[in-house]
């Protein structure tokens, strides 16, 4: 069973926001080894993916600003593609570490379940950080609703 991360109150007196110390990108990484592919869509996508979008400009360098840890290539690309992503919508600079070369699919991987008749779609909405990374997926998978 893989267990959400921990949410706690945000103030502590101590001027570091804790629900932002909790959830940074790479504590994500455990659950992530635990998930399925499928699972582990959610679990980026969505919980992630909320986490950065409710939290404060200046927070959202710090969620992502902790290399995760390597743990399957597709997934290392993935995280750096979806931080990459994130950073350039928010107008903020990705951080150093998506850069790395062992954050690039030599060949390119389809993310997610795709039927054939979607692959042509995938192709065409995939965003720029996501191709570049070696990794075909739709644009319309990554709005958090």
């Amino acid at each position: 069973m893989v267990e959400a991360l921990e949410q706690v109150p945000a103030d502590t007196g101590s001027g570091v926001d804790v629900t932002i110390a909790a959830n940074t990108l790479d504590r994500y990484v455990p659950m992530l080894r635990e998930a399925d592919d499928d699972f582990r869509l959610r679990i980026v996508l969505h919980d992630f993916g909320m986490v950065f979008q409710q939290a404060r400009s200046e927070d959202r360098k710090l969620l992502v600003a902790c290399e995760p840890e390597l743990f399957d290539p597709r997934w290392d690309a993935f995280l750096a593609a979806y931080t990459e992503h994130l950073c350039y919508h928010a107008g903020i600079p990705a951080p150093g570490w998506v850069f790395a070369h062992d954050r690039h699919l030599p060949s390119f991987w389809y993310a997610g379940r795709r039927f054939p008749r979607e692959r042509a779609a995938t192709i065409l909405t995939t965003p720029a950080a996501f191709e570049a990374h070696g990794i075909w997926f739709p644009a319309w998978e990554l709005e958090v609703v």
